[in-house]
């Protein structure tokens, strides 16, 4: 028992002894190798950043050391990205993309970060660029699409809106994010219609109240706008043929404009 113990002893010394004759550099290469695997990836960043720096013999031609060096700095961003602290996060991605390899330069997940990122930093046109980027990349296409439309909605961009809804519909008619982008779209599309065909009906109620001649003239007036408004409501169906609203403002267009040419016939009768 003695000498089992005695044992112990000796290996702690000699581990204690080896460790305290380690140069800087080996010590702050251990560190890193540490931090790593504790997933402490901004700790490990500094260390193997040390240990290059120190003039340790080997330490520029360290390739596996050097891999894991730039690994983490995805690995780092994606944890800060999920504390929220998205302009620390977006460092760290821009970094791993320099450091990086080919790969790294091409990962369209890691420009999709980078894009939700600036976008909580509200550095929209900076992620704008990114989500056009993912989507060029070939990462999660329809939604980096539907937030890029967001972003012209917040600014008041509406033709861009709408034209990047549409090449998204047009272009993953599977996409679980469908739905959300077909209310996106037609609301507006929906508004714009919906002018003409308010005027329409002001003209009709106006032309109730009149005499013939003054029925007549206001009612063309009114089924001008509704026939402008109607080509409006179908554009909707067009992009959401389930759309029901627009299906009821067609009918309501084609009967105004029915009975006004009922009414026109019977007069010449």
């Amino acid at each position: 028992m003695k000498r089992i113990i005695l044992a112990v002893v000796m290996i702690t010394f000699f581990a204690t002894s080896f460790a305290q004759d380690l140069s800087e550099g080996l010590k702050a290469k251990n560190a890193g190798n540490e931090a790593y695997r504790n997933k402490n990836y901004v700790e490990a960043i500094g260390s193997w950043e040390a240990y290059f720096n120190s003039g340790e013999e080997g330490a520029a031609e360290d390739a596996n050391t050097q891999k894991l060096y730039k690994r983490s700095f995805k690995y780092a961003a994606s944890n800060l990205m999920k504390a929220k602290n998205y302009s620390k996060a977006y460092d760290y991605f821009k970094q791993y993309r320099e450091k990086g390899d080919e790969e790294a330069k091409t990962d369209g997940k890691t420009a999709y970060y980078m894009a939700y990122c600036a976008n909580k930093m509200d550095k929209e046109d900076v992620a704008l660029s990114h989500y056009q980027e993912a989507v060029e990349l070939g990462y999660r296409e329809d939604v980096s699409m539907l937030y890029m439309a967001n972003i012209y909605k917040k600014n008041d961009d509406e033709q861009k809106m709408i034209s990047t809804l549409k090449k998204a519909l047009a272009e993953y008619p599977k996409s679980k994010y469908r739905s959300k982008m077909l209310d996106m779209l037609t609301i507006p599309m929906l508004k714009e219609a919906a002018k003409p065909f308010n005027a329409a009906n002001e003209l009709a109620k106006a032309a109730s109240t009149g005499d013939p001649n003054s029925y007549i003239a206001n009612m063309s007036k009114a089924v001008a706008q509704f026939k402008e408004a109607k080509p409006k409501f179908e554009e909707v169906l067009k992009v959401d043929p389930k759309n029901e609203q627009a299906k009821t403002y067609i009918d309501a267009c084609n009967d105004n404009i029915n009975s006004f040419n009922q009414y026109k016939d019977s007069l010449d009768n």
